[in-house]
């Protein structure tokens, strides 16, 4: 069920996709720091959609790589607690005196 709902959203995707393609094909003048050029619309859209997703995708893995390691910090505080508490479970009891 999960992939057919999966696989309708994508083809609603491809098919707005493709209208917003058909209804903006005009070129427009691009003005960037170097100077001026004729796009189309399209490509604009499109270009700008994939470099926002690619920076988001690098500030994100950046987060992740962060967020593993402390991660890994973290397993290895446990893994010693654990084993300082197994250990202190192990001592013989001192009879009192």
């Amino acid at each position: 069920m999960l992939r057919l709902l999966a696989a309708v959203l994508l083809l609603a995707v491809f098919v707005a996709g493709a209208g917003l393609s058909y209804f903006n094909y005009d070129y427009v003048s691009f003005n960037y720091l170097f100077g001026t050029t004729q796009v189309r619309l399209v490509v604009l859209v499109v270009l700008t959609f994939v470099l926002a997703a690619l920076l988001t995708l690098l500030l994100c893995s950046i987060r992740l790589f962060s967020l593993s390691g402390e991660a890994r910090r973290l397993r290895r505080q446990l893994r010693d607690a654990e084993t300082e508490l197994k250990n202190l479970r192990n001592l013989p009891i001192a009879p009192e005196r």
